[in-house]
């Protein structure tokens, strides 16, 4: 007997980050011959471009290069054998993380004047920002106008400035694309504050996809920029990594390495690797597929 096709629903909602790799993929089930097709707003994607179509172990994948905000739309995987067709299909929203037009900049004030720290962020809105000063929560007192957010432009007033007021302030802006920071640090010189710019990460040379033989040793390596001293996450589908025989995770520098050993069918799946310092955090993300 045949037996009809089906497949594993996507979820309902996914948002997806301006400029990654984005992959969906669903679990497909059924007598053979199945016939897999995706569809982008009802009109069907092919292989080439920034598109990746698979149909591998009984999981179809859609992976897209380079997201762009008009990639947002709806998304189907569709499934047919003899017996039947069946579908899954889920709604994306592409929005572009926050970054900084505008950081904050070193500034000077003499003691028992008025501080301001501003800085502009752009990408999707709507933004939740705060401000930190060594990585606690600042809130609006005698000591601190934390103002309106308009036109882009956070801004905090440092009141009744003194050599209490030495550390590292951080501006932290969020949307459901991602996190951003920007800090400066203060330091009481004389009847005079300087402030310092701290760089939170950044992907110069991002991760990329493999697909390796059976038994072979994977590598994904990346390149990151910022402010030193980094923390780097392995996770493979959102669980953490650790260096073992398996793993090997390598730190030098700028440049950043995940050595998988002995790749096996059970090694499938999306990596990422998450970057943080004093200041932010940024990610990766890359698939690893074998051959045949």
């Amino acid at each position: 007997l045949e037996s009809r096709a089906s497949v594993e629903l996507l979820e309902a909602t996914t948002v997806w980050k301006q400029g990654s790799t984005a992959r969906l993929q669903c679990t497909i089930k059924g007598s053979p011959e199945l016939h897999t097709t995706w569809f982008f707003n009802n009109s069907d994607l092919s292989a080439g471009g920034r598109y990746d179509l698979s149909l591998k172990n009984g999981v179809a994948i859609l992976e897209i290069q380079d997201v762009i905000l008009t990639d947002s739309g709806n998304y189907t995987c569709e499934i047919l054998n003899e017996s039947g067709c069946e579908s899954c299909s889920t709604k994306v929203t592409v929005k572009e993380p926050p970054s900084f037009r505008k950081e904050l900049v070193p500034v000077e004030a003499v003691r028992g004047t008025i501080a301001v720290l501003d800085c502009e962020i752009s990408g999707s809105a709507p933004f939740e920002v705060a401000w930190k000063k060594n990585r606690k929560c600042l809130f609006t007192d005698k000591k601190y106008r934390i103002m309106s957010f308009v036109n882009s432009v956070a801004t905090l007033e440092i009141c009744h400035i003194s050599v209490h007021d030495s550390g590292k302030y951080f501006c932290e802006a969020r949307n459901e694309a991602g996190t951003q920071s920007c800090t400066v640090k203060l330091e009481v010189k004389g009847c005079l504050i300087c402030l310092v710019i701290s760089e939170p990460p950044v992907l110069v040379e991002e991760l990329t996809s493999l697909e390796v033989v059976k038994g072979s040793t994977a590598v994904f390596a990346c390149k990151v920029a910022g402010s030193a001293l980094f923390k780097v996450t392995w996770l493979k589908n959102k669980k953490l990594i650790k260096s073992s025989p398996k793993y090997w995770i390598s730190t030098d520098g700028q440049n950043v390495g995940l050595e998988i050993q002995d790749c096996e069918p059970e090694d499938v799946g999306t990596y990422q690797c998450v970057v943080n310092n004093e200041v932010g955090s940024c990610t990766g993300f890359a698939a690893l597929s074998l051959k045949g």
